[in-house]
């Protein structure tokens, strides 16, 4: 019994004997083709399906619409058979619009009125997907300076599979800033994938980059960069500018404070290098505070970190000296009507150095120089002394010692 109108499909990629070849498609890639009836073939509405084979993985047929859409996964040549059936099922059910009466030139007569057999349409069909092109590079490294270079490699894969996410080093591509995206900050450039140059502008930008392979394999990412102003460290006293090294004294409190300018704002110091006098601490907000323990020479390196990568150095070297101490014992005796001279002597302690009598009169005819710490003069009276003398280091550490002086007749 013969069919209705020939049903079969007629689109564009069906144009040769050796079976439909649909436009090709990449993967990561958006797809879509739809496959078409011969208008008039069968009963519409139509139903495809496919009989055997398979799609590329990713695409879909949608079933009323014959469109095959998705995002092709995986590389290859996929050939798979489609079915496009019509609207009638069997013989019994689809009158032929309008009704005819018979003669029905070959299609069936039930009871008086022509009817279509069911009819279908099966034909091979070829998608080949390409290896796609993708950007690999999520997102810039930050740390962005002014007056620093600054350089960041984009990675590319020609994917032939997005689960796992597989493939191979694509050849020459060609790179470019896609026009009205936004713009490199000043002083940077893009070639062959790498962005890189000295920033002389501080700013956050945004700009869309595109790597393309051919006509057809092309990928781009959106970036942002933002460039700040270079970190710097202000070192307020009793810190010495660096490199010179800050000089203190055993069992006498130190405090200060590192202060940083400059990079993202959220700072960070640790202890890079060296050691701090024993006593003394480094807090993570740059305060250096504690009470130095030990005499001796220490050096070193305080960094500046933000979190966005950068980092600045303070060289924080420290000259640690022994607590001052009036190191003289006894005083030698005077004579009356003799020139009398004697020095005191302090240990530690830091320069310039004070002296003051706290007690006790001088015996008469005796000076004291206070920056000096010398006694000298001619005794005019005999007699026995008690004096009590005070050194002060520019620390404002003091040290005393009562000393006899023995004037004899």
């Amino acid at each position: 019994m013969a069919s209705a109108a020939g049903i079969a499909f007629t689109d564009e990629s069906c144009a040769n004997d050796s079976g439909c070849r649909p436009p090709a498609g990449v993967v990561g890639g958006s797809y879509s083709h739809t496959v078409q009836i011969r208008p008039g073939g069968g009963t519409a509405p139509y139903t495809y399906t496919v009989s055997s084979g398979a799609l590329p993985p990713g695409l879909s047929l949608n079933a009323s619409s014959g469109a095959i859409t998705g995002t092709p996964s995986a590389a290859g040549t996929y050939t798979f058979f489609l079915d496009g059936g019509d609207a009638c099922p069997d013989a019994s059910s689809c009158i032929i619009s309008p009704p005819h009466p018979p003669p029905c030139g070959g299609y069936p007569d039930v009871g008086g009125t022509c009817r279509f057999l069911h009819a279908a349409a099966q034909r091979d069909f070829t998608i080949v997907i390409q290896p796609g092109l993708r950007i690999l590079t999520n997102s810039l490294p930050q740390g962005a300076t002014v007056g620093a270079a600054y350089s960041a490699t984009l990675e590319t894969q020609l994917v032939t599979n997005l689960n796992p996410l597989t493939g191979t080093t694509p050849g020459q591509l060609t790179w470019s800033i896609v026009p009205g995206s936004g713009t490199l900050p000043p002083g940077l450039t893009l070639a062959n994938g790498i962005i890189s140059g000295t920033p002389t502008t501080e700013g956050a930008y945004q700009f869309k980059v595109q790597a393309e392979l051919d006509p057809s394999r092309k990928h781009s990412q959106t970036y942002s960069l933002t460039v700040r102003q270079p970190l710097k460290i202000a070192a307020p006293k009793p810190f010495a500018t660096s490199p010179l090294p800050t000089l203190w004294e055993v069992g006498v409190p130190f405090t200060s404070k590192l202060t940083p300018t400059g990079g993202s704002g959220t700072y960070s110091f640790t202890l890079a290098a060296g050691s701090l006098p024993t006593g003394l601490a480094l807090a993570a907000d740059g305060t250096v505070v504690g009470t130095p323990r030990t005499a001796g020479v220490y050096r070193a390196t305080l960094r500046l970190s933000d979190n966005e990568g950068r980092t600045a150095d303070y060289a924080a070297n420290f000259g640690v000296a022994t607590r001052l101490a009036v190191s003289t014992l006894a005083l030698r005796p005077g004579k009356v009507g003799l020139l009398y001279r004697a020095k005191l002597a302090t240990t530690g302690g830091l320069l310039p150095k004070k002296w003051k009598i706290k007690t006790g009169p001088l015996p008469r005819g005796i000076r004291f120089d206070r920056t000096l710490g010398l006694l000298s003069g001619t005794p005019t009276r005999p007699g026995r002394y008690r004096v009590t003398f005070e050194a002060t280091d520019a620390l404002k550490v003091p040290s005393t010692k009562t000393l006899v002086i023995n004037v004899l007749p």
